[in-house]
C-alpha cells in the first residue's frame, strides 16, 4: 500500500475517532444529566423518608413518653399494691393469731360448756328423780284421801244421771243399800233423787244384816229390755267421772239377799226387775 492510502486510512480513522468521541462525550453528558436527575429524585425522595422517619421517630419518642409515664404510674401502682398486699398479709396473720386464740379460748369455753351440761344433766336427773317421788307421793296422797272423802255427785252428774234413767220412766228398779254410814245415805240419796226426778219406780231395800259390799254394783239379768242396758252402761260411765273404779256390772244373778231387810216400794212398783243395783260403803 503506498503512503497516500495509509494516510487516507488514518484520516479516517481520526475522523471515526474524533466521531466516536463525540457520540462518547454527548452520550455521557445526557447519560449524566440523566443520572444527575434521578439522584435528584433519590435526593429528594430521601428528604422525604427522612422528614418522615424524623416525624415518625418524633411520635415514636412522645409514645415513648407516655408509655415511660403510664410505666411510672404502674410502677407506682404497683409497689402500692405490694404495700397493701403486705398490710393485708400483716393483717391475715394477725386475723389468723387471733382466730388460733380463739379456737383456743372456744375449745375451753366448750370444755366448761360440756361440764356444764353434765352438771345439768345430773342435777335434771336428780330433779326428775325427785319430781317422780313427790309425784309418787302426791298420787299417795290423793288416793289415800279419796279412800277418806265422801263419794260425791257433782251437779252436772246428777243431770246426766237424770237423762240417763229418762228411758226408764214409768218402769222399776231394785236398788239395795247396803250400810247405815252417814256417807253411804248421802251418796245413795242423791242416787235414788235423780231417778225419782227421771220418773223411775224403785223397790229399795236395806239389808238387815248378812249381805255387804263395797262400791256400786250394778247387774243387768240376761234377757232385761235394751232400755234398761242402755240406762245401766250410762249410770255406770257417770258414776265413773268422781268415783272411777268404786262402780262397775256385776252378776245379776249373785245380786241378791235372802236375809231380814227393810224394804219401801214405791207405788206402781213391779217386782223383780231386770236391773239391780246395790250400793256399798267405799
Amino acid at each position: 500500500m503506498s503512503v497516500e492510502l495509509w494516510k487516507t486510512i488514518f484520516d479516517w480513522a481520526t475522523v471515526v475517532l474524533i466521531g466516536f468521541t463525540v457520540v462518547s462525550g454527548a452520550g455521557a453528558l445526557i447519560t449524566g444529566d440523566i443520572i444527575g436527575k434521578r439522584q435528584v429524585a433519590k435526593l429528594r425522595q430521601f428528604d422525604t423518608d427522612i422528614t418522615g422517619a424524623k416525624t415518625e421517630l418524633g411520635k415514636q419518642q412522645e409514645r415513648a413518653a407516655i408509655a415511660e409515664k403510664a410505666l411510672k404510674e404502674v410502677d407506682s401502682k404497683t409497689e402500692g399494691f405490694r404495700l397493701a398486699i403486705a398490710k393485708a398479709n400483716e393483717r391475715a396473720a394477725k386475723a389468723q393469731e387471733s382466730l388460733a386464740l380463739a379456737e383456743q379460748h372456744s375449745a375451753e369455753a366448750n370444755a366448761k360448756a360440756e361440764g356444764f351440761r353434765l352438771d345439768i344433766a345430773q342435777a335434771n336427773a336428780r330433779a326428775a328423780e325427785a319430781n317422780r317421788i313427790a309425784e309418787q307421793e302426791r298420787l299417795a296422797r290423793l288416793q289415800l284421801e279419796a279412800r277418806l272423802a265422801d263419794r260425791i255427785l257433782l251437779p252436772t252428774q246428777e243431770q246426766n244421771l237424770e237423762k240417763a234413767f229418762t228411758g226408764l220412766k214409768g218402769k222399776t228398779v231394785d236398788v239395795a243399800i247396803l250400810g247405815d254410814t252417814m256417807e253411804i245415805a248421802q251418796f245413795s240419796g242423791k242416787i235414788i233423787d235423780c231417778m225419782r226426778r227421771s220418773g223411775v219406780l224403785m223397790n229399795i231395800s236395806r239389808p238387815l244384816g248378812g249381805a255387804s259390799a263395797r262400791g256400786v254394783l250394778v247387774g243387768v239379768k240376761a234377757d232385761a229390755p235394751l232400755e234398761f242396758r242402755q240406762s245401766a252402761d250410762a249410770f255406770i260411765a257417770i258414776l265413773q267421772q268422781t268415783v272411777d273404779g268404786g262402780v262397775g256390772h256385776w252378776d245379776f244373778e249373785k245380786l241378791a239377799s235372802d236375809g231380814a231387810a227393810v224394804v219401801s216400794n214405791d207405788k206402781g212398783a213391779e217386782p223383780n226387775s231386770p236391773l239391780r243395783i246395790w250400793i256399798g260403803s267405799k
